[in-house]
């Protein structure tokens, strides 16, 4: 049985902000729209698809609207589908933004979606802003609720568009400037090269790099990298 509390990871990233996520000239648009969502200057619901950086932008929302004295409330629904729907979000509507990932994870689960049509209808006839994100667009999503998914037909949508390997390379560079680390484009290549693509494995080689560079005081260079991850 399902607790009746929900759980800690409902609370943000500290370290997921729009400063830290490199923005490549595709991703330019929907970055600005979750910008104006934001601050309440934007549209009042918007969706977002991709299959990489939407925690990231939609935590990043959060931790901005908060900043701008906003109320906000960040649901990951796939990590939530042990809880009863009605008790997650309840009282949603009351936030000044709503962020909701993963909505391909409650499609077919009479209970979330008959919530989140019940969630849709309150914020429309208040002042809360809704921001829904998952992998698919809208209309690829299995909602079984003929309404629900009328209603997020009515959504704007953008989409995420996957980063070739010059923007990876760019969004490494990017990450480490923000961290503070002397890295130039070779080198972040060569460590590109070497890793898994995905850049939560890629950061994570950065913070490796980091905590070792502190360690022995020395720069990094491709030779000390070679030397400390064996490659």
């Amino acid at each position: 049985m399902a607790s009746t509390q929900l759980p800690l990871a409902l609370s943000l990233d500290t370290e997921a902000t729009f400063d830290n996520y490199y923005v490549a000239p595709s991703q330019q648009l929907p970055v600005a729209v979750l910008k104006g969502v934001a601050t309440g200057q934007g549209e009042k619901l918007v969706y977002l698809a991709g299959r990489s950086g939407r925690r990231h932008l939609l935590q990043a929302c959060c931790q901005l609207a908060d900043a701008q004295g906003r109320s906000v409330r960040y649901i990951p629904a796939a990590e939530l589908l042990d809880y009863p729907a009605e008790m997650v979000l309840e009282d949603a509507d009351l936030a000044d933004l709503v962020c909701i990932d993963g909505l391909s994870a409650i499609a077919g689960r009479s209970d979330w979606e008959v919530a989140l049509f019940s969630l849709y209808n309150r914020a429309l006839g208040g002042g809360c802003s809704l921001l829904f994100a998952s992998t698919d667009v809208p209309d690829q999503l299995a909602i079984e609720l003929p309404d629900l998914a009328s209603r997020l037909q009515s959504f704007s949508v953008y989409r995420l568009s996957e980063l070739s390997e010059e923007e990876r390379i760019a969004a490494l560079c990017h990450r480490a400037q923000i961290m503070g680390l002397d890295i130039n484009e070779a080198l972040a290549e060569f460590i590109y090269r070497r890793c898994q693509r995905d850049l939560k494995a890629l950061f994570g080689v950065l913070s490796d790099l980091d905590r070792h560079s502190l360690a022995r005081q020395r720069r990094l260079t491709i030779p000390f990298v070679k030397e400390i991850m064996s490659w």
